[in-house]
């Protein structure tokens, strides 16, 4: 998939899931006898989402930007400063061939270990290895992990209770770096998402082999 597929691909998917949204704010409005309260709960929830749907467009606004290289663990700190979190980073000192897309699925991985990870101060760690050629980072956390059933789902559109856009589009922003993405933890153990990339798009200096 190229830059032209993923915008084409990532606008179809913005606009089913905000038509979706709004489309249930307005059922639910018209309903007479829904409780009053129950309603305003229903309708914001949907809005609070259209809004966050918003909000993951306005993140992939940098697809027309073209590939360079770029430090991996600046692109890393970028995302951990835009989380707040304090997360344990451990990488090769490599250059990735990339653009600002590479920076939305950390932002995506992190917060979603602090929206689902099922506890306080959830420990979140990023590190790489290299394995038969390819570059492999990985990002971990403590937290309740992910059910065996859901490790292939939670890569679909619309899957979760957010905005079910944002694995989706680090999977495919992944692809098209050559890459692939799985989660492979142990459920009640934490999170474990392992990406591997290609060693075309990296190059890692001389004093970190």
């Amino acid at each position: 998939m190229d830059f032209e597929q993923f915008v084409i691909t990532g606008s179809r998917a913005i606009r089913h899931d905000l038509i979706n949204a709004l489309f249930v704010a307005q059922v639910t409005l018209d309903l007479e006898d829904e409780i009053e309260e129950n309603r305003f709960e229903i309708i914001n929830s949907q809005i609070e989402k259209a809004f966050s749907i918003i909000d993951v467009w306005k993140e992939l606004e940098v697809f027309g930007e073209e590939s360079s290289w770029q430090e991996l663990k600046t692109l890393l700190l970028r995302a951990v400063a835009q989380s707040g979190r304090i997360v344990s980073i451990d990488v090769y000192n490599a250059k990735l061939k990339t653009n600002g897309l590479f920076h939305f699925v950390f932002t995506n991985l992190i917060d979603n270990s602090m929206r689902h990870g099922g506890k306080e101060g959830i420990k979140i760690r990023i590190y790489s290895k290299i394995e038969e050629g390819d570059l492999i980072i990985v990002c971990e956390d403590d937290g309740v992990g992910v059910l065996e059933a859901d490790k292939q789902r939670i890569f679909a559109q619309g899957f979760g209770k957010h905005t079910g856009l944002g694995m989706f589009f680090s999977r495919q922003i992944i692809e098209l770096m050559g890459g692939t993405i799985v989660e492979n933890g142990v459920p009640g153990e934490g999170a474990r998402f392992e990406i591997r990339l290609p060693e075309d798009i990296y190059k890692i200096s001389n004093g970190d082999l």
